[in-house]
């Protein structure tokens, strides 16, 4: 190897190096992982959930939705469905969730409309239990 091939290996494993070093921080900051999402459906009758969304408070000018598509899920009044989820970009800043749902139809089958719940707001960290209650 002469000097200058090494040279040139030099200088592209410390380009490369100084990427990585870079980016790990920005990764690490992501502290609203592993968040259970909540949904207690306290409605009298049968529900289907048919979208989660949380607020990103850095998304677009004044904030924004961003979506946590889920498998439409039948819930039984009185029940609680959970899942755990990563809410990327939110951090440790204040947010909240959104649940979309459909109601029992007047001939059986699910509602045209579609009705929506907030959380309350909280600070977003790892290992978060929000919880909406349908009423």
């Amino acid at each position: 190897m002469n000097t200058r091939t090494f040279a040139k290996a030099a200088a592209l494993t410390l380009a490369a190096t100084t990427a990585l070093g870079a980016a790990a921080p920005a990764m690490a900051a992501n502290t609203c992982r592993n968040v259970q999402l909540e949904v207690i459906n306290n409605t009298g009758g049968k529900i289907n959930i048919v979208d989660i969304d949380y607020w990103d408070p850095a998304k677009g000018r004044d904030g924004g939705w961003r979506s946590e598509p889920i498998k439409n899920e039948t819930l039984n009044n009185n029940r609680t469905w959970r899942e755990t989820r990563n809410l990327e970009k939110v951090n440790k800043r204040r947010t909240k969730m959104r649940v979309e749902y459909r109601i029992k139809g007047k001939l059986g089958g699910w509602s045209f409309k579609k009705y929506k719940k907030n959380s309350g707001s909280f600070t977003c960290d790892a290992r978060d239990t929000v919880s909406v209650t349908l009423k």
